[in-house]
């Protein structure tokens, strides 16, 4: 294992654990917001300063948040968007449907329900206008949800099975949505729920855990990371069919919770995080993988955002050991 991509490492407060993160750019600066056990905080880089964000309980026009006056809200999966100025998050967990939040002052924007879905995995909708957010329940509830700030509008169902990992991406011109079920990857057009493609994985028992968009050779594809550690590859143009663009990469030594991707170069790379503590980085193009695996969580690496940091590619990493490490993209 190599650490000779480490830009930087910060142990968040509190209990030692994080479960998801996303990042936004704030004021040219990126702004990690990590969620895990029952909490939130926000961590910035560059003066290495965490903060913790208490948030409004989800629940608070339910008849039991009266009852409970303590209750935490559940919070494993975390996304964050920017409108008119401030930071908004959405979240949710095992136990909690998706919920919206002003980062700052932690006011609840829009609240849970007792029938919302349960949340296994939750993303930012890549689109103008005011932010909308997908959200999916795994085995708790079949389809996926789009929904945005305001509670008058009701979310937008898509029609699917159980879905683990969802990411968005715009791509020429469309908001997609890619969704990562048991033996298939799904895409919707997120403005009408409109299904785009379908593909199938190799052995129709694994699952799906990570997803994302990316381009090759100026093509749209689907990356996706399944539980039995592997890779897939889908050509979204069409031109390879239902067929992966190559055999699926492999390497780790247990399944992948997340990945992201980006452009280093002329090179389209994904960054995994998977069960056996590592990060991995990977060439999409020639399926196989850049250097040696990175140093991760000693149990288990959660999440995984890529972004741009100091005017590099860089990848946020963080896990159950509560280390939120960056990785830089570009050597």
């Amino acid at each position: 294992m190599s650490d000779e991509r480490l830009v930087l490492s910060s142990t968040a407060p509190g209990e030692p654990r994080i479960d998801g993160l996303a990042v936004v750019d704030v004021d040219g600066a990126p702004l990690v917001v990590c969620t895990g056990f029952y909490a939130l905080w926000s961590w910035a880089p560059l003066q290495d300063e965490w903060r913790e964000r208490p948030l409004a309980y989800a629940f608070a026009e339910a008849p039991q948040a009266a009852e409970h006056p303590d209750a935490a809200n559940d919070v494993d999966s975390v996304a964050v968007a920017v409108s008119d100025g401030r930071v908004v998050v959405a979240a949710g967990g095992d136990e909690q449907g998706a919920a919206v939040w002003d980062l700052d002052s932690g006011e609840l924007l829009r609240g849970a329900t007792c029938d919302d879905p349960y949340v296994s995995s939750v993303a930012t909708v890549d689109g103008d206008g005011s932010p909308l957010f997908v959200a999916s329940s795994g085995i708790h509830w079949d389809g996926v949800r789009v929904w945005g700030l305001s509670d008058e509008e009701s979310p937008v169902e898509l029609d699917t099975g159980s879905i683990w990992g969802l990411a968005t991406a715009n791509v020429d011109g469309r908001s997609l949505v890619v969704g990562g079920g048991e033996g298939v990857v799904e895409v919707w057009d997120a403005a009408n729920g409109e299904q785009v493609a379908s593909f199938s994985l190799e052995d129709d028992e694994q699952r799906a855990l990570a997803v994302a968009l990316a381009r090759l050779d100026g093509r749209p594809v689907v990356v996706a990371g399944t539980d039995s550690g592997k890779v897939y590859v889908f050509d979204l143009s069409g031109n390879e069919g239902d067929d992966p663009v190559h055999g699926p990469l492999t390497g780790h030594e247990d399944g992948i919770n997340a990945l992201d991707v980006a452009e280093v170069g002329d090179r389209a790379v994904a960054v995994t995080g998977g069960e056996d503590g590592t990060v991995r980085i990977w060439d999409l193009g020639s399926g196989r993988q850049i250097g040696p695996p990175l140093i991760g969580d000693s149990s288990s690496v959660e999440a995984v955002a890529v972004t741009r940091m100091q005017d590099r590619a860089v990848a946020v990493t963080a896990g159950r050991d509560g280390v939120v490490r960056i990785w830089d993209l570009s050597l």
